[in-house]
């Protein structure tokens, strides 16, 4: 089976951007074929990309997914028999609808030849609002079904209008991981692992890891600072499940790293935050990322490498949900 990504964006997002970057920082190794979905007559991505030395088929003068279907399935068939590639990269014309693309992908000839892997749309946070009113049915198709939404130019906007698309693209879909952290600060053999789902720390991972953790050591760290589960508002014999609560969120934030440890300081104030008895994540600082691991009485902060966005996961009990949402909100 030869493996098919698929990297949409609307037009001048930097879709040829990151493929180049893939090409050069992490699949220089493989035997790839890059097809690209130019709407015009000249294929000026295709010949920026064979600059990498890489096989690029080119369709032009219209949409993989309408007027070129069989000519994209040829092509496929083509492609396969000739380079009999790892990895086919597949660059849609910028105006075409992801759905389309991968339809034109399951089609019965090519079902037992292709596994459809990543599925990557890039979005330019400067543009979504213009790009979202005035070619909505294109635009938000390609956010809708992609698995992975790499925000381009975040390292220009404001935190208020990089928090403003964050939540639009939400809407539209919040399943995808959504990468903010700026291209250049990511590798390519980073960017495949999030895309692929290969040892990522997302949030899910950071939620279950903690709701492992409240059922042994938090719940006996709980049981011996309060002695007994009316402290929490329950009654003798309840599961930890209906004792404990996880609370966590995803942020783009660039954090001040010192006013950071003096909040995480602040999650020893029951009054404010509830009984925190466990807090991990990973947030950037200034130019910088940290990873940081709170038990009752201790603070651990450590430099950690870049991660496609900002995770915080906080387990305890009572939580007050809003206040541990102000702490983590921008610090300056």
């Amino acid at each position: 089976m030869t493996k098919i990504d698929i990297i949409s964006g609307f037009l001048g997002s930097g879709k040829t951007t990151l493929i180049k970057k893939l090409l050069d920082e992490a699949l220089f190794q493989e035997k790839i074929v890059v097809i690209e979905n130019e709407f015009g007559e000249m294929g000026i991505d295709g010949t920026i990309l064979k600059k990498s030395g890489i096989e690029i088929k080119e369709l032009y003068s219209g949409c993989i997914c309408c007027s070129l279907a069989g000519d994209f399935e040829q092509t496929i068939q083509e492609v396969i028999h000739k380079f009999q590639p790892t990895r086919i990269i597949i660059e849609p014309s910028g105006v075409g609808k992801l759905s389309e693309v991968l339809r034109a992908c399951k089609v019965v000839g090519l079902q037992d030849t292709l596994q459809i892997n990543m599925l990557i749309t890039v979005v330019d946070v400067l543009k979504f609002e213009m790009y979202h009113t005035n070619f909505g049915e294109f635009f938000v198709n390609q956010i809708a079904h992609a698995k992975t939404i790499l925000l381009s130019r975040t390292e220009k906007a404001s935190s208020e209008a990089l928090e403003k698309v964050l939540r639009e693209i939400r809407k539209i879909n919040d399943k995808a991981k959504v990468v903010t952290t700026p291209l250049e600060n990511l590798n390519g053999e980073k960017i495949i692992s999030i895309a692929e789902g290969n040892e990522v720390k997302t949030l899910e991972n950071l939620m279950e890891e903690a709701r492992v953790a409240r059922k042994g050591p938090c719940l006996r760290s709980y049981q011996q600072k309060h002695n007994h589960h009316e402290d929490c508002g329950c009654n003798h014999g309840h599961h930890a499940d209906e004792v404990f609560e996880v609370w966590g969120m995803e942020t783009p934030q660039i954090f001040n790293e010192e006013r950071i440890k003096n909040n995480l300081a602040m999650l020893e104030d029951e009054s404010k935050v509830g009984v925190i008895l466990r807090g991990k994540g990973f947030l950037q600082v200034e130019d910088a990322w940290i990873q940081f691991d709170y038990t009752p009485g201790e603070i651990k902060v450590e430099k950690a490498e870049p991660e496609y966005t900002g995770k915080i996961c906080i387990i305890g009990c009572q939580l007050n949900r809003d206040e541990l949402e102000r702490l983590f909100q921008t610090v300056e």
